[in-house]
């Protein structure tokens, strides 16, 4: 999807077949973050499951907002778990 020195981004499959994507996030993680894996669910109403989220124990680490790829959203379970959650 990009390859510049700012942004590179690539997906499995392409628009709404795509089933993963791997970013090279040196140029704004904070240095000394490992590499890492995030789990995306995908969900009707993003802001709706963010409630149901806090409901039920868990916690919100980044607020509902707007991308090119969705609405998006990072969480946490009851345990500390991190996942985010986004709709298109």
């Amino acid at each position: 999807m990009s390859d510049t020195s700012d942004f590179r981004y690539t997906t499995l499959g392409e628009g709404d077949a795509a089933m993963a994507g791997i970013m090279d996030s040196t140029g704004f993680l904070p240095e000394g973050v490992p590499a890492h894996w995030a789990v995306y669910l995908a969900v009707e109403d993003t802001d709706a499951a963010v409630k149901t989220t806090t409901e039920l124990g868990g916690s919100v680490v980044h607020e509902p907002h707007d991308t090119p790829y969705g609405r998006i959203a990072l969480v946490t379970d009851p345990t500390g778990a991190h996942f985010r959650v986004v709709a298109n």
